[in-house]
Parts: C-alpha cells; sequence; structure tokens
C-alpha cells in the first residue's frame, strides 16, 4: 500500500508535459545568471564606494563582474539546446510558443552578460516574461 501511495505522490508531483520541465529549466538558467550579474554588480558597487570609482580594486571588480556575468551566460546557453530539441520532439504543436520562449530567453541571457542591478528592467526581461507566460498558457490548453 505505501508503494502504491508513494507511486501516485510521485505521478502527482510530475509535470503534466515535458515543456513543464523546458520551462522551468528556462526559468533556473535566467535566475541562476540574474543572481550572478545583480552579485557581481552590488560587490563592484560597495568596491566602488568604499575605494573610489577610479581605483585599481574598483577597476579590478568591475572587470570580474564583467567576466563572471559572461560566463554564466556562455555556459547555460549550450545546456539549453538539447532540451529545446527534447520539447520540441515531445509536442510539436507548441513549436511556435517553445521557439518564441526560447528566443526571447536568448535576448535576455544577453542582456545578462553584463553586471545588472538588482531592481533594473528591461524590455528583454519583459519579453522573455512575456513569452512563457504564453508557452504555459498554451501548455495549460493542452
Amino acid at each position: 500500500m505505501k508503494r502504491l501511495a508513494c507511486v501516485a505522490l510521485m505521478l502527482l508531483a510530475a509535470p503534466a508535459y515535458p515543456e513543464e520541465s523546458f520551462v522551468t529549466t528556462l526559468e533556473g538558467a535566467a535566475a541562476a545568471c540574474s543572481i550572478t550579474s545583480s552579485g557581481e554588480a552590488t560587490e563592484a558597487f560597495l568596491v566602488g564606494r568604499d575605494h573610489g570609482t577610479s581605483s585599481s580594486a574598483y577597476k579590478a571588480a568591475i572587470a570580474k563582474a564583467f567576466k563572471k556575468a559572461k560566463s554564466c551566460v556562455d555556459q547555460e546557453k549550450p545546456k539549453m539546446r538539447p532540451e529545446l530539441k527534447q520539447a520540441l520532439g515531445k509536442n510539436p504543436e507548441l513549436k511556435p510558443a517553445i521557439i518564441e520562449a526560447y528566443a526571447k530567453w536568448i535576448g535576455y541571457m544577453d542582456w545578462l552578460s553584463t553586471p545588472r542591478d538588482w531592481l533594473e528592467e528591461s524590455q528583454e526581461k519583459t519579453s522573455y516574461e512575456q513569452s512563457i507566460n504564453k508557452l504555459k498558457a498554451e501548455i495549460d490548453a493542452l
């Protein structure tokens, strides 16, 4: 009986469609790089506040921030290609929404490849979030 209950819980907790895991993966990668970008920008700001924006410590902190933000994006982009192909293969009827979400994600990730303030908003982020919402709605409509 316990085994049956465990299996039932696993099925209920699993995503209804494979594309939901694609959405989760997109969101996770974007969140990770957003945190990296914002955290490094904050670190550089603090160094600039403490040592001045013309100091060598600030210049080194800015260079480090740019390097880490770009590195995060460069690491995450290739990881998403197999996820994209898998999502497209499992539900080809969602292809336009999946492709749009992926394209907007790439634009947002490119924007995140430079250090950003925690509260900084952009058209890239807004477009990405709208495309994710559209994909979620199409998944829910299936």
